[in-house]
């Protein structure tokens, strides 16, 4: 997950924290499942599961709620039900909102939408000149 990158000074961090980087979009049930881990993945980094959750809290993501791509439900569950039946929420949000995805997860890739990686979005914010340091 690109956000729990993000939290623990991953790669996908430079991406969230630039001022040129997408608009990042997710679903509410990402930040519930993220927060979920929160406590073993600090206590494996020996990091603080508090500042973990601020930062979390914190971060230029805008958070949609269910009712927003619910009616996407079905075609996003058939698409990834035999892969992943836990990620339709994000597929159903993208297919609403005609967006990629931010993910280095192939299952999206096999949903049939335009994926995109932490790698390429680097790649793309230093082609157009901007320091990622």
């Amino acid at each position: 997950n690109v956000v729990l990158s993000a939290l623990i000074g991953g790669r996908a961090r430079l991406v969230i924290a630039s001022t040129h980087g997408p608009r990042c979009l997710a679903v509410d049930a990402v930040a519930v499942e993220i927060a979920r881990h929160v406590p073993r993945l600090a206590d494996k980094r020996k990091l603080d599961p508090a500042l973990l959750l601020a930062a979390l809290q914190v971060m230029p993501i805008e958070w949609k709620p269910a009712s927003v791509y619910e009616d996407h439900r079905e075609q996003a569950e058939s698409r990834v039900a035999a892969r992943d039946p836990d990620d339709w929420p994000t597929l159903a949000l993208a297919l609403k909102l005609g967006v990629p995805i931010w993910s280095q997860d192939k299952d999206f890739s096999a949903a049939g939408v335009e994926v995109v990686t932490t790698g390429e979005l680097l790649d793309a914010l230093r082609a157009a000149g901007h320091d990622m340091r």
